[in-house]
């Protein structure tokens, strides 16, 4: 798929709003809002992650009845950014919610503290993100007071989002610090790889077209497929990992079936 040219978080949910139609979308408008809010309204479309998507699809559980109904919202738009080009990959499989365990179960502690493999830019990449949120908090703060001081709780939406917002700031924080707490430094450039790892830098051929491109394999958290870092756990990823050089993989995609040659791999 070709990137297209970056664009505003903003700006995208604007037009996908106006894409709605004449229908009543007021539900979609306000979970686009939040969606935004949590991201960045100066966010650039093709930079937004898988661990982002989880991170605010997750926090939805709290939402109670809603939570169902602002997931499809999300998943839609989601969906929506892929097919018009401006993501890479499509991001909707990973806007899900936490129902697998509850808080402090066996199977939460086990997810918790699994090791999360990084290189040392997306490492870097998480720690500029939570530094950048731990220093939202003051803003936040003064949101809210702003918002109280209407005196109107009866219907105050503003008080409502700021809350929000910040319920969700620090989930996401605590997300953070879990996940670089448990990760450890991928080492580059010392290991002979054989087959496609996690790690390693991969250079695919497309069979048809004979296009190459060069991915970095990386896991979910620090994937970006716009800027070179590939997931191990999205269909292409899958398909490659421990594979070698010559071998061919076929890959299902929206337009069907597309056959990859692995013609390098390095570090």
């Amino acid at each position: 798929m070709t990137q297209q040219p970056a664009r505003l978080l903003s700006d995208i949910s604007s037009e996908y709003l106006e894409a709605q139609g004449d229908t009543d979308h007021s539900a979609v408008q306000q979970e686009l809002v939040r969606f935004v809010r949590w991201c960045g309204r100066t966010r650039e479309v093709h930079t937004l992650t898988p661990l982002e998507i989880e991170g605010y699809s997750g926090n939805l559980d709290a939402a109670g009845e809603e939570s169902s109904e602002r997931l499809a919202v999300l998943k839609g738009f989601l969906a929506y950014l892929h097919r018009k080009g401006w993501t890479e990959a499509n991001l909707s499989p990973h806007a899900k919610l936490r129902r697998a365990g509850r808080k402090g179960s066996a199977s939460s502690r086990s997810r918790t503290s699994k090791s999360n493999q990084l290189t040392a830019e997306g490492y870097q990449l998480l720690q500029d993100e939570m530094a950048a949120l731990k220093g939202e908090r003051g803003n936040i703060t003064q949101e809210i007071r702003r918002a109280a001081a209407t005196k109107d709780f009866s219907e105050n939406a503003p008080l409502d989002a700021a809350r929000e917002h910040q319920g969700q700031v620090e989930a996401r924080i605590r997300e953070l610090e879990a996940t670089l707490k448990g990760a450890t430094i991928l080492e580059r450039g010392k290991t002979v790889r054989a087959k496609v790892t996690l790690g390693a830098r991969v250079v695919l051929c497309q069979a048809q077209s004979g296009q190459e491109v060069s991915y970095l394999m990386v896991e979910s958290s620090e994937a970006n497929p716009s800027a070179g870092k590939l997931s191990t756990a999205s269909p292409l990823g899958r398909a490659v990992m421990d594979h070698a050089i010559g071998d061919e993989v076929d890959v299902t995609t929206p337009r069907g079936a597309v056959r990859y040659l692995i013609s390098k791999i390095g570090n």
